[in-house]
């Protein structure tokens, strides 16, 4: 369960970009089958690279920078990357340019 497949670093990359979003957008956005990528979100979670997010009853497109509108409710449930998910990518990032 600790290994990282292409799927999961897909996911990892597309909130990395996207900062919060939620599994059905990941899906759209990725091209992986939204079952999976709820899957993938809960492996991830467990792993602690990415965690929920808390808050309010609205999330404003500054956060989620994938959202059309400037504000929307919230009706999903929203992932981010964890502190550990954002040094993940960037150590990879790091690594890739060398």
């Amino acid at each position: 369960m600790n290994e990282l497949t292409d799927k999961d670093i897909a996911v990892l990359v597309h909130l990395k970009k996207a900062n919060v979003d939620y599994g059905k957008s990941i899906a759209l956005n990725t091209g992986i089958p939204l079952q999976e990528v709820l899957q993938i979100l809960d492996k991830l979670e467990y792993m602690g690279l990415v965690e929920r997010v808390k808050g309010g009853k609205t999330l404003k497109r500054s956060v989620a920078r994938f959202k059309l509108s400037s504000e929307v409710r919230r009706h999903h449930v929203y992932y981010r990357l964890s502190r550990s998910g954002e040094l993940l990518i960037r150590a990879s990032v790091k690594r890739s340019k060398r």
